[in-house]
């Protein structure tokens, strides 16, 4: 049997947290279950091992087994490190600290591609080929990685194929209107990309702000903002941050310049 080539993708995208592209995955029925065929790692492992919460949640939101063993009969949450992803996988904080001296020498030997031992870090915010922009999928990934919203709506479909029971997530009201919006500092260009964020383009461009300074790292303390229009840098007055998120930031191309003060 042919093995999906995308299983592979969904595979780096879960090791590298690109939770908008993990949906566009599950969304067009590749197999989350899939093993690879060195190592039988699935997705859920990758996002586990590597500590992608949000993938996490989406994989098992989706179907994705925790039951699956690895060639080294580990399981995702053998493999997970982080407390609050234990949880999500079902196993106790405690039990998981023993579990870690257990595997500590088989994760050395481990086999890692060459695809995720050093991965492409610009398709962090990639999207598969041929995909197009889904407003349900940004506002679902709004929602994962938000996941302290106070709203909740019905959990998703599951992918083509999959038997496995979606597991409840709290997600956002429909009045969440998730636009990703990539951050610079300085300038637009290649080097100065800090990261990205699901902002909610109803929230005051003040909210989007402060959900910069926590999801970003390096922020300095104060700072300008600039709106990067597709061509030029244009400064946001202070006196425009009362203003809807979306009524500045509209354009396909726009993103948020970082000014350091």
């Amino acid at each position: 049997m042919t093995m999906d080539e995308r299983v592979n993708d969904l595979h780096e995208m879960a090791a590298i947290g690109n939770v908008k592209a993990i949906l566009h995955y599950c969304q067009s029925g590749v197999d989350i279950n899939a093993q690879n065929s060195m190592n039988g790692w699935t997705a859920l492992h990758w996002a586990a091992h590597r500590g992608h919460e949000p993938v996490v949640r989406a994989l098992m939101m989706r179907g994705a087994s925790k039951e699956i063993q690895n060639n080294k009969g580990q399981t995702p949450v053998d493999l997970a490190k982080k407390p609050d992803i234990c949880a999500l996988l079902g196993k106790d904080v405690q039990e998981q600290d023993s579990k870690e001296g257990e595997h500590k020498e088989d994760d050395k030997s481990t086999f890692v591609p060459a695809y995720l031992a050093q991965p492409d870090l610009s398709k962090l915010w990639s999207m598969p080929d041929g995909s197009t922009d889904d407003a349900k999928l940004n506002q679902e990934a709004f929602a994962l990685s938000n996941p302290n919203i106070p709203a909740s709506t019905p959990a998703p479909r599951l992918a083509t194929g999959s038997t496995s029971t979606p597991m409840p997530l709290q997600t956002q009201s429909n009045s969440y209107a998730a636009k990703e919006i990539l951050v610079y500092s300085q300038a637009v260009s290649d080097d100065s990309l800090m990261g990205a964020i699901f902002a909610n383009i109803d929230d005051t461009i003040e909210t989007t702000l402060q959900l910069i300074r926590e999801e970003i790292d390096d922020v300095p303390e104060e700072f300008g903002l600039g709106r990067f229009n597709g061509s030029k840098t244009i400064p946001v007055n202070t006196k425009q941050y009362t203003r809807k998120t979306g009524d500045l930031f509209r354009g396909d191309e726009d993103a948020i310049v970082i000014i350091r003060k």
